[in-house]
């Protein structure tokens, strides 16, 4: 398949499929780096010890952001 072919079909999708499609490009891009590697590491162990968050504040969170504009 040719970048061409690529690009149209991910004209063809749906917003949220192009966001799904480039949160895998940009994990692509950095999983090889080593600095990314080790915040995945802390973030997990953070995790592993119940530091986990509620959706509660993840709604929160995600409306003060688009608020915001981002």
């Amino acid at each position: 398949m040719s970048l061409a072919e690529i690009k149209d079909q991910i004209t063809e999708m749906s917003a949220e499929d192009r966001l799904e499609v480039a949160a895998f490009i940009s994990h692509l891009n950095q999983v090889d780096d080593p600095a990314y590697q080790a915040e995945l590491d802390r973030r997990l162990a953070d995790m592993d010890q119940g530091h986990k968050s509620r959706m509660a504040d993840l709604e929160h969170l995600h409306d003060k952001l688009t608020a915001s504009g981002r």
